[in-house]
């Protein structure tokens, strides 16, 4: 830090470079762009710039320049005055430096002398020539988001004060039985199995990993807790057996909701054989469940389906909820207004695409997607990254979105058999 100060006051007193805009051209676009008397100039993808600082000078939109983003492909291009303005830029918000906003930038360098040029703050001298900055791609990354975490905890907490804990000799015994035991043994295989099965499909399929990885890891640890360990003598612990089935019970439900969507189509007939026969299988478990009350509360056939729309709006702690009455008739109703917009969804126009959104109570993003000219035919191949783009960023919504458009596919898909 004393060597910045002490460079810094340097550069103020004499300053190098002060005429950079008769050694380059800078084109944004394939466009020329005239420069004033600058010393240097900045090419930004992320509202952070030595050391922190906000260049751009802000996050939010105007009438010239569009709000930055990290993902949204475009370049922020400003112009560097001298060392007084990048200190006074770290306590107040500059805007008159901004240049422009592009997808493609190319800074010509001209005469005999090279211009130093750096990267990250890694620095060299590059010789007359061109430089060319475009967009190559984007990648998935884990983001911390302090105010959703906020909302979640006091949501669980709310949860906390108005589901008190019943006794817990009310609930269950604290020990199997030998025979529940071995009716459990039964089923960690068959659970087993198909996260073997999922596993396998994985590593051929990306939408499988992103899609289960939370439900296979969530299950694989209880596992672990139930069996890892040398059985004691006193036998397997039923708290431990109660979470083991919950979490593979929704395991189970998101591949089957997986499974009747798109990745059907993409699986190979041998891939599609095993994981179905360890869902079979799965299934075949699960219904000798319904024997132990205290383990399993019976499931209606009926509804099956109710199950996996529920899943897109309960909690990620692996626990499962049958659907209740006022849900099933409020999907009931959804489904009879879906079939009174009467016509095939690939011939829907941006007015019925509004009118589905508002049936699955999403209104806020009616306007969003008649601006796009998202139509039937293109929401049907929308994606989570697809959604992100169109501003969908809450989970529960992202999935309640994702879990309609897969009913509107198997819709289309029986329509047309």
């Amino acid at each position: 830090m004393m060597w910045y100060g002490v460079l810094g006051t340097r550069e103020l007193l004499h300053r190098t470079y002060k005429n950079l805009e008769q050694k380059v051209l800078l084109e944004c676009d394939g466009r020329p762009i005239p420069l004033p008397s600058l010393q240097g100039i900045a090419v930004l993808n992320i509202p952070s710039y030595a050391g922190g600082t906000n260049f751009w000078g802000g996050t939010k939109e105007d009438d010239t320049f569009t709000a930055p983003s990290f993902d949204d492909k475009i370049l922020e291009v400003v112009a560097v005055f001298g060392s007084m303005q990048m200190a006074v830029s770290r306590v107040i918000k500059l805007q008159h430096h901004r240049i422009a906003q592009c997808r493609t930038v190319k800074i010509s360098i001209l005469g005999d002398e090279g211009v130093p040029v750096q990267v990250d703050g890694e620095a060299w001298v590059q010789p007359p020539g061109y430089i060319r900055i475009v967009h190559k791609n984007r990648a998935q990354t884990l983001t911390r988001d302090r105010a959703f975490e906020n909302t979640l905890k006091s949501w669980e907490d709310k949860q906390k004060c108005e589901l008190p804990r019943a006794p817990s000799f009310s609930l269950h015994p604290e020990i199997l039985s030998e025979e529940e035991a071995t009716q459990m043994d039964q089923f960690g295989q068959a659970a087993g199995a198909l996260i073997h099965s999922i596993r396998e499909l994985a590593q051929s399929h990306q939408d499988v990993e992103q899609e289960l990885a939370h439900a296979v890891n969530a299950s694989s640890k209880s596992m672990d807790r139930v069996y890892g360990k040398p059985r004691a003598t006193e036998g397997l612990s039923c708290s431990l057996v109660l979470e083991m089935v919950n979490n593979v019970r929704a395991l189970r439900s998101e591949t089957e909701l997986l499974l009747a969507g798109r990745l059907a189509l993409q699986l190979d007939p041998p891939q599609k054989e095993r994981l179905t026969a360890a869902l079979a299988e799965m299934d075949q478990q699960l219904r000798k469940l319904a024997d132990t009350p205290w383990l399993c509360q019976p499931m209606e056939p009926g509804d099956e389906e109710n199950v996996m729309l529920d899943l897109s709006k309960r909690s990620r702690s692996g626990k499962f909820r049958l659907v209740t009455k006022f849900k099933k008739e409020k999907n009931n109703k959804n489904r009879a207004a879906r079939c009174s917009l009467g016509a095939p969804v690939h011939l829907w126009g941006t007015e019925e695409v509004a009118a589905w959104l508002e049936h699955l109570s999403l209104c806020e993003y009616k306007d969003i997607f008649t601006r796009h000219d998202i139509r039937g035919s293109e929401l049907l191949h929308l994606e989570r990254r697809d959604l992100k783009d169109l501003g969908v960023t809450k989970v529960g919504h992202m999935k309640r979105i994702l879990c309609g458009i897969k009913e509107l596919s198997r819709g289309a898909a029986a329509a047309e058999a």
